[in-house]
């Protein structure tokens, strides 16, 4: 095999190991359902906001704001100003529900769509509690109990 098919084959490697935002904001999502609380937190960090509704369930706020989201801004002068190119979202606001201690429901709100997929700009929310998945036995069971 020839070295630049040996290197073309390397990089084909390399970046398809890559895990996009998006990808890791739906694994992200589908590791914490039935997750308990503190150790949701422990992992993801103490929420903005939070939110009794009842003596039941409890919401947790956690925001994020992306300030690098490169692309290119191009305005003319016409009414309604421009277009973005390249841009990816720049917000994120993830809302979890948690009922009788356990994470229930977790959704992704904002401008939050990568370049190259939906939601990725909330990966960082939740990429502490599948890293954990793997490696933490406390979050570990808490996916075998669900």
């Amino acid at each position: 095999m020839s070295r630049s098919v040996m290197v073309l084959l390397l990089v084909a490697f390399l970046v398809g190991a890559c895990a996009t935002g998006h990808s890791v904001a739906t694994d992200g999502r589908r590791a914490v359902l039935g997750m308990n609380a503190d150790t949701f937190q422990s992992c993801a960090g103490i929420p903005t906001r939070t939110k009794r509704l009842d003596e039941r369930t409890e919401l947790f706020s956690y925001e994020l704001k992306n300030e690098n989201v490169g692309g290119v801004e191009v305005s003319v002068p016409i009414v309604g100003g421009g277009f973005k190119v390249g841009r990816s979202g720049s917000y994120c606001h993830a809302v979890v529900r948690v009922v009788d201690g356990k994470v229930a429901e977790l959704n992704y709100t904002g401008d939050n769509d990568d370049f190259v997929g939906k939601e990725g700009v909330c990966a960082p929310i939740v990429r502490g509690c599948l890293r954990a998945h793997g490696s933490d036995p406390e979050v570990s069971a808490a996916q075998k109990g669900r």
